[in-house]
């Protein structure tokens, strides 16, 4: 959005500026008022146009500001956790636990609710004024035309208009007293549909209420067609002295104070009269269109929203010197397969450090896209200090033995016939099949070995004359698939093994990490990475454990939660290890 409405911006400073510079100082008016709907329609279009080349505006305006705050709120998260160990339960095979979430503030809500703000106040005063058109054609009397309705008004005022709707002094009316230059000029603005120009630029005010730029073409629009007006007067007339005259006779009078209107204005009278004297040569005004079309063209190129070519023969990185380069889609594929090389035998959720080339590892990783870095197997260990304290880590083999445990899938659950029965013939239950409400009469189109998962779970309590309520949430075997086993597949912790057969876990989720868009821009706390492959380097577990008791300090400083589990699986206790 952000890159849209920048591009938006350097369109219509470009194009009002050669408007500004060239043609408001040109007797051109009817191209001037082509140009300047087209500026404002065209920059809304240009950053949509497909281009094979073009410019990049960075997006990132607010992603800087929004990294950078989880560092403050970091700190005073940490004082609100209890610095106590925690003894796990013995029976328990896994240890769970969840680290310390950081909250961030909302930039994109709170810019999105300033906006609307706006936006509701913008579109009430615009409907306030046109509500107040609307009272007074319905409580004036109106006279019909072959041209326009007169809506005649017992107030004193100058002749204006709206749409097909004229509105002049009643009195000066009947008597008829209003100049006829001056009825000429406020039908050429009905003539020539004025106002659906200045509602075209009052929509875009309201959308756009914070860009200056739209009151500044606003200006040029209607003074443009004040100058078309005139150009229709003198044509009828041809007494151009005598309306320049009665111009400057009239600048007191009383003018309409709406927007949306299209006034008798004298506001910019010498303007008008100096208009009036300009003559533009065929040629000069001809070079003026053509340098129009150029600038139009420049900026479909320079604006578009370009596709990036990409030559699979020429790619170079710094790791590799070899005339053949490899397409990103063989460098996804190599990434992958040198990381499968470290899989355990017959567990593809274990990674086992020791068995990997870190260095060609971290040549592939540097060698994928954008897109495939989020897209591929996780293992984001590749900025430098958190690399080297990985490699010093591997070298610490076999006294410690490091692995990489990722997020496993859950086992399939089959689903009892009876039980499949009696959900098709209860009321008080809600039904969800592949994450999507639905009816519980659609259980009757499918059979229970459609189901490749379960899960039921009460949504309310049970009461005084109140049956309980229960959601029952099922997946199809294709759904639990592509969700499961198809998907990214997600570190959930960093474990090693000592040789006093105690292994210590470091949970790595997901709520470790400030995301943007979809993309990691900051791990929380501050080297967050570095720490556990150092921590998990340098630890004794057996001595944690004899010096539990003297482990207790002020948790006001980042610390990194630590599981350590015996050698049967079975967890000891949690603790914390400061972040240096």
């Amino acid at each position: 959005m952000i890159e849209f409405i920048v591009k938006v911006s350097i369109a219509l400073v470009i194009f009002y500026a050669f408007y500004r510079a060239f043609l408001a100082k040109e007797s051109m008016f009817r191209f001037n008022r082509f140009f300047l709907i087209f500026a404002l329609s065209f920059s809304l279009i240009v950053p949509f146009i497909q281009m094979p080349f073009g410019v990049q505006i960075s997006e990132n305006i607010f992603s800087e500001q929004t990294a950078a705050l989880p560092s403050v709120e970091k700190e005073r998260s940490q004082t609100e956790i209890n610095a106590q160990p925690v003894t796990l339960d013995q029976e328990e095979n896994e240890v769970h636990f969840q680290p310390p979430t950081v909250n961030t503030l909302n930039w994109n809500a709170i810019v999105l609710g300033i906006y609307l703000l706006g936006f509701i106040f913008f579109s009430i005063r615009f409907s306030f004024q046109l509500a107040q058109l609307i009272r007074l054609v319905r409580n004036n009397p109106t006279l019909k035309d072959n041209e326009c309705t007169y809506v005649m008004l017992t107030d004193q005022t100058i002749p204006y208009t709206f749409l097909n709707y004229l509105f002049v002094e009643k009195e000066s009316f009947q008597k008829n007293t209003i100049e006829k230059e001056i009825l000429c000029h406020e039908l050429t603005h009905i003539r020539q549909k004025h106002s659906w120009d200045i509602l075209l630029v009052e929509f875009l005010k309201i959308v756009f209420w914070f860009n200056p730029l739209y009151l500044l073409y606003k200006q040029a629009v209607q003074l443009n067609h004040e100058f078309l007006a005139d150009e229709a007067v003198n044509a009828t007339f041809r007494e151009k002295a005598t309306y320049q005259w009665l111009l400057l006779n009239k600048t007191t009078g009383t003018q309409v104070s709406l927007s949306m209107s299209s006034p008798f204005n004298f506001s910019a009278t010498k303007s008008r009269i100096i208009m009036m004297g300009k003559f533009s040569s065929p040629l000069k005004t001809n070079l003026l269109k053509s340098v129009s079309i150029l600038i139009a063209a420049f900026l479909t190129v320079f604006l578009s929203s370009s596709q990036q070519f990409e030559s699979t023969s020429f790619q170079s990185t710094p790791f590799q010197s070899t005339p053949f380069q490899s397409t990103p889609f063989q460098s996804s594929n190599e990434f992958e397969k040198l990381l499968s090389e470290g899989f355990k035998d017959g567990d593809q959720y274990e990674l086992d450090l020791n068995k990997l080339d870190l260095y060609a590892l971290r040549e592939a990783y540097l060698a994928l896209d954008e897109n495939e870095k989020f897209t591929g197997t996780e293992f984001p260990f590749f900025d430098e200090l958190a690399f080297d304290k990985m490699v010093e880590l591997q070298q610490a083999y076999p006294e410690v033995k490091t692995s990489i445990l990722y997020e496993r899938s859950p086992e399939k659950k089959e689903i009892k016939k009876e039980v499949f029965e009696q959900w098709k013939k209860t009321k008080n239950i809600s039904l969800t099949i592949d994450d999507i409400e639905k009816e519980v009469s659609e259980l009757k189109n499918y059979q229970p070995e459609d189901f490749a998962m379960f899960l039921v779970r009460e949504t309310e309590k049970k009461g005084f004359l109140k049956k309980a309520a229960y959601n029952v949430s099922l997946m199809t075997h294709e759904y639990f698939h592509g969700k499961f086993f198809k998907a990214v597949k997600k570190i959930e912790r960093v474990q090693a093994e000592y040789p006093s057969s105690h292994k210590v876990q470091v949970g790595y989720r997901r709520n470790n990490i400030v995301e943007i868009d979809g993309k990691i821009t900051k791990t929380v706390p501050e080297n967050f990475e570095a720490t556990i492959f150092h921590q998990l380097r340098i630890v004794d577990p057996a001595e944690l454990i004899a010096s539990m008791r003297n482990s207790m300090q002020d948790n006001r400083h980042p610390s990194l939660i630590i599981a350590i589990l015996s050698n049967e699986g079975r967890g000891v206790t949690v603790m914390r290890l400061p972040i240096k």
